[in-house]
């Protein structure tokens, strides 16, 4: 069983950044997005040539198979046959969803809905079935949860609220980090992820990991030291 993690946040919150610190010979990153790593060097260290980065044409659907096997045949893939890959990144693994949804648009009917969830639940199924040492992080776009104006808490992003009834990805793995700038008195950010659950302002950040995993509710946004704790933590 794989170690799978969440990283939820708001674009800009250093979900992508916090790649960086991960040994890029070790790692393969799909870029469901296409979008450039946002940190310096990151064209050197990860593309085509180096074989650990995988753009989004590769997850183009095609006749033989949709978005989302295609997904799960690359981590399965990686896991089988690149023993020297510690760990996969997904980013941004919310437009797995996305792009299904907008490429359905048109279906009549809530059936979809339905499909969109069994899909994405197959996906992280594939991700927590793979090898032992393998480390899965799946960087997902997270929103608010509101009443009468006044947010509760966070959730990770969806399509709509019946997918959000259907299958919720971040009851379905241990380990679900919030990634979430903290702001000194002149108004500078810190860039991190919070571990466990707590309150900011009044509001719940709705992060989870095993017990004394995390000394800390706030770590830098890196995702080298999140691989060095579960390390220390189940070895």
């Amino acid at each position: 069983m794989s170690n799978l993690v969440l990283i939820l946040g708001e674009s800009g919150s250093g979900k992508s950044t916090s790649i960086k610190g991960l040994d890029p010979q070790e790692t393969i990153v799909l870029n469901i997005l296409g979008k450039r790593l946002p940190f310096k060097g990151s064209n050197s260290l990860y593309n085509a040539s180096n074989k650990n980065l995988i753009n989004k044409e590769k997850f183009e659907d095609s006749v033989e198979k949709k978005t989302w096997e295609k997904t799960i045949d690359f981590i399965e893939n990686i896991s089988e046959k690149f023993p020297n890959i510690k760990n996969i990144v997904i980013d941004d693994a919310t437009y797995l969803m996305r792009r299904e949804f907008f490429s359905r648009v048109k279906d009549k009917g809530y059936e979809k809905y339905n499909e969109l969830a069994d899909h994405f639940r197959r996906i992280i199924d594939a991700c927590a079935m793979q090898r032992d040492d393998l480390n899965i992080f799946m960087l997902l776009h997270m929103e608010t949860v509101e009443t009468e104006g006044n947010i509760l808490t966070y959730k990770s992003s969806s399509v709509g609220k019946l997918l959000d009834k259907l299958y919720k990805p971040e009851e379905n793995t241990a380990i679900t980090l919030i990634a979430m700038p903290k702001f000194d008195d002149k108004g500078k950010a810190s860039f991190g992820f919070y571990t466990h659950k707590c309150r900011v302002n009044g509001i719940e950040i709705p992060a989870k990991s095993p017990a004394d995993m995390f000394e800390e509710d706030f770590v830098p946004n890196d995702l080298a030291l999140v691989v060095k704790a579960m390390k220390e933590y189940y070895e």
